[in-house]
């Protein structure tokens, strides 16, 4: 049992075990609402459900039954929140001891310090999910029962909440949200709890007690890591919405009124940041939208939060190491902090494992769905092959319709880049790896010609 004893690969065997637990459990009759619903396509839902990506091959809303449902959205908490918080709260419900490998995983996963004891950092972990999904269902039910039977109007606010808290991108209506695409009482709350969960809890603890000083107290600044998180998500956000705007000016967004276009371009850059949910077909988008989409679903949300991607702080990380190199600096530093050389590191690791897990799974994608390819437009579906590996990958969910199309190998290639995403290939790397001490050894030097 040495596996359970390192976090990496605690996560692992437990993110691997509930998608194939809830793969099994969809596939059921119970589960289905009418066609069966094959294992493979089961297993997919399931992956994408604990993963919090999104990507459908079967509609949520005509093909589960209430209890498949219920299902997906025990699955996407479960992703969303982690395996081992819940399973590590159990434990502590029952007084069983818990190891120090959870205890090492879930600190890791949502605080930038360690400073906070562990006992309290669950009980926030699970207080701030509870009460943000609380919130955001009960603004989503003053819409919802206007137009639904209350039974309806209370599941459909409650899924979608959780589902956008969690950055899953599942919706009950076969058309996502694009019904709702003028509505502000349904886009904004899913669009603020996106923010939220893309934000990452350290940083929802940190802004909690700025909020909650007393009056007159004195202004405690807020970390480097908050402060660098909220700085670049309103950057992304911002320029992300600007974009679409102007991209799409004379394709979806002709004709429509300033409101209209103002709401659509904001939704369509928060929900790029690994959501899920969509306003508009992006089946329908040009190819500019479509790449700048791309850039934003590969930087993804924040660290310790429940998006993907490679997160918002590592870009900040990169730029400043650039920026130091361009201009001389020794030292790389956001604001008035320095860089330590192992953020560098981990930053530069990030991004080059994310790059190569791209290249490689567009091509293997692409080799399974040779025959795909020769019915469409090649410059198309390949533009397309690579909207799918991203969004897979950083676990958005978006689709520009091919994810539904693909054989038993593409789903399976999809399957297998959720599952590296939400993990991060970081970690699945030192989780496949032996970690074995080396032995401390430099050798000689060589120059070698670079750019």
């Amino acid at each position: 049992m040495r596996a359970l004893q390192d976090p990496s690969r605690l996560l692992v065997i437990g993110f691997a075990g509930a998608m194939v637990l809830g793969g099994l459990v969809l596939a059921l009759p119970i589960a289905h609402r009418a066609a069966p619903v094959s294992f493979i396509d089961a297993l997919f839902t399931a992956a994408s459900a604990v993963c919090v990506t999104g990507l459908n091959v079967v509609d949520t809303g005509s093909r589960y039954s209430g209890f498949g449902q219920a299902v997906i959205l025990l699955l996407i908490q479960i992703g969303g929140v982690g395996i081992t918080t819940l399973s590590t709260g159990f434990f502590l419900l029952l007084r069983q001891r818990v190891s120090l490998s959870s205890i090492d995983a879930v600190s890791s996963s949502f605080v930038s310090n360690r400073k906070l004891a562990y006992g309290a950092l669950l009980r926030r972990v699970l207080a701030w999910t509870m009460v943000i999904e609380t919130a955001g269902a009960a603004i989503l039910f003053v819409e919802e029962s206007r137009r639904l039977p209350l039974g309806d109007a209370l599941w459909y606010s409650v899924f979608h909440a959780i589902s956008a808290f969690c950055n899953a991108g599942f919706a009950l209506r076969a058309d996502n949200l694009v019904g709702d695409r003028d509505n502000p009482m349904i886009v904004l709350p899913i669009a603020l709890l996106i923010i939220i969960g893309g934000l990452g809890f350290s940083v929802i603890t940190e802004i909690a007690a700025w909020l909650r000083r007393p009056p007159g107290g004195r202004l405690q600044e807020l970390s480097l890591h908050s402060r660098t998180a909220l700085v670049v998500t309103a950057i992304l956000l911002v320029s992300g919405a600007i974009a679409f705007a102007v991209l799409e000016r004379q394709n979806v967004l002709a004709g429509a009124g300033a409101g209209d276009v103002v709401l659509t371009s904001f939704f369509a850059s928060v929900t790029a940041r690994t959501a899920g949910f969509n306003t508009v077909s992006y089946n329908d988008l040009t190819a500019a939208t479509l790449y700048v989409t791309i850039a934003l679903m590969f930087v993804g949300g924040c660290p310790g939060s429940t998006a993907g991607g490679i997160k918002a702080t590592t870009l900040a990380v990169l730029f400043a190491l650039g920026r130091a190199r361009l201009r001389g600096d020794t030292h790389p530093r956001i604001g008035n902090r320095s860089i330590a050389a192992d953020t560098l590191n981990k930053a530069m690791i990030i991004l080059v494992l994310a790059g190569i897990v791209v290249i490689v799974a567009v091509i293997v994608l692409a080799a399974c769905e040779v025959a795909q390819e020769r019915a469409h437009n090649s410059l198309q579906w390949s533009l397309g092959l690579l909207f799918e590996v991203v969004s897979a990958l950083c676990t958005v969910g978006l689709t520009t319709g091919i994810t539904p199309d693909l054989n038993i190998a593409g789903k399976i290639v999809l399957i297998v880049l959720m599952f590296v995403g939400r993990l991060g290939p970081l970690t699945l790397a030192v989780a496949i790896s032996r970690r074995r001490p080396r032995p401390a050894i430099r050798y000689a030097e060589e120059p070698l010609m670079v750019g």
